[in-house]
């Protein structure tokens, strides 16, 4: 009789990296729709859009960082610039779809997001140990 492999076990390893991703983007998506707020009340200087995309990168890759890193447990560090390096991806798959790619912030906001992604992961580790 052919036995059956559950796949219980690989949906519970990948569940972290899902959550993490979804989390990025919806925390993308917020940081975005809050800065075309502001930027709608306010007269914004010629400079701000960048730097509310910076925030917005960097909160994203923060919080998959933490998902990715507390979702382990441990290797915080490597796990979370995986995450990080993941919302920036997607965040640039999204800017060449739409045909906003200029190429002149790559590798800031890819260094940016890392770093964030990074902090975040071990941030998540930390909240994991103490559960």
């Amino acid at each position: 009789m052919v036995k059956r492999r559950s796949y219980k076990a690989a949906i519970k390893k990948l569940r972290p990296f899902v959550k993490g991703a979804v989390a990025g983007t919806v925390t993308a998506a917020v940081f975005t729709v809050i800065g075309a707020f502001l930027f709608n009340i306010a007269d914004a200087p010629s400079g701000a859009d960048s730097v509310m995309a910076y925030v917005s990168l960097g909160a994203s890759a923060v919080v998959c960082g933490m998902f990715f890193g507390g979702g382990r447990g441990k290797n915080g560090f490597a796990w979370g610039t995986l995450g990080g390096l993941a919302m920036f991806a997607l965040c640039f798959a999204v800017t060449l779809i739409s045909g906003g790619f200029t190429g002149t912030e790559f590798l800031p906001k890819l260094i940016s997001s890392a770093v964030c992604g990074c902090i975040g992961g071990i941030i998540g580790v930390n909240i994991a140990a103490e559960r």
